[in-house]
């Protein structure tokens, strides 16, 4: 299991994937369900329920008919990595304990506590920060064989960011 599985529903994955998708196809292209599931990797009953999801928020939009298929409802550089987190998961309560305690405060603080909070409010404000389009210059860099884990390249680019922030101080 990965550091950040903790973190995110599978779900969620799932969606950044799906957007990740869209985003990587040109503007105005329309892509049906099936080819952003043969893509993706995401069985298309699961992904027509995400898609309702992001639709609801506004992060994506289908189209009926001739041509149909599904758009990213804004710009990729104009949806962060928590909308989509957000549009899936409601609003995300970072506040949680990372061990999955019941009770982690700073009066009873669980063993991993001050550790994690930095970590937390890292990883909070790289997907408060990063937008689709950001991750699609990242997957770009790559041009692996292999499709990447969006979690492995959030995971990457988080580790990124830290590392620089150490650096300034």
């Amino acid at each position: 299991m990965r550091f950040l599985d903790l973190l995110l529903q599978h779900a969620s994955e799932l969606a950044l994937r799906a957007t990740l998708f869209l985003a990587q196809q040109a503007p105005g292209k329309l892509s049906p369900v099936h080819e952003v599931a043969a893509h993706t990797g995401i069985s298309e009953a699961y992904l027509a329920k995400i898609f309702q999801r992001l639709g609801s928020s506004g992060l994506v939009r289908s189209f009926r008919g001739p041509g149909r298929g599904m758009e990213l409802g804004r710009a990729p550089a104009s949806i962060s990595l928590a909308a989509v987190v957000r549009a899936v998961e409601g609003s995300k309560e970072w506040g949680v304990c990372v061990l999955g305690l019941g009770v982690c405060s700073e009066e009873n603080p669980c063993p991993l506590h001050e550790e994690w909070l930095p970590l937390r409010a890292a990883i909070h404000n790289f997907l408060e920060k990063t937008t689709l389009a950001d991750l699609v210059r990242v997957v770009d860099k790559k041009s692996l064989r292999q499709k990447p884990r969006v979690l492995d390249l959030i995971a990457a680019e988080a580790a990124a960011v830290r590392a620089r922030e150490r650096k300034r101080l």
